[in-house]
């Protein structure tokens, strides 16, 4: 986590059964300076120097908010998701990419900035794992069903779960 003040009050919140692998950053607001002042510099940070208000700091910056990650999803070596990106349940992020923008739910992402390559599964079985939301769980049911995610057994994992 990159730039991560408490002024800002904006968060990382990662869902469960995610990867994320060796490197992997993410940006938070505080390091994109504001694109509506007529200067990039950061003129609000330092306040005492140029007697403005404290009360402004936060002025330096647009506030991009939260970045949220979705439930089983996989993000590469060291890819970099920026402020206020939303990454969808069962995602991937290719190494090195740069996700500037939100993810569909189990979409593959890669290059800079990351975008699109291929959806995961086709759109049926994307509604079907979207409804069934296999990691909301108890522990003793997943681990019955793992032999049917790991097989990738829909069908199976859909009759398990009526």
């Amino acid at each position: 986590m990159l730039y991560h003040y408490p002024i800002n009050h904006d968060k990382l919140l990662i869902g469960k059964f995610c990867s994320i692998a060796c490197g992997a950053k993410f940006i938070f607001t505080s390091a994109n300076h504001t694109l509506k002042s007529l200067s990039s510099y950061t003129f609000p940070l330092f306040f005492e120097e140029w007697d403005l208000p404290k009360t402004e700091v936060a002025a330096a910056w647009d506030n991009k908010s939260d970045i949220m990650i979705g439930n089983d999803v996989w993000i590469g070596y060291e890819a970099v998701v920026m402020p206020g990106v939303y990454v969808g349940n069962g995602a991937i992020i290719g190494a090195r990419a740069v996700v500037t923008k939100d993810v569909e739910p189990y979409a593959i992402v890669g290059g800079v900035p990351a975008k699109p390559i291929r959806k995961r599964f086709d759109q049926d079985t994307i509604l079907k794992l979207e409804s069934l939301q296999w990691w909301n769980l108890p522990y003793e049911q997943i681990k019955q069903l793992v032999p049917f995610i790991t097989s990738g057994d829909i069908q199976n994992l859909s009759i398990r779960l009526r």
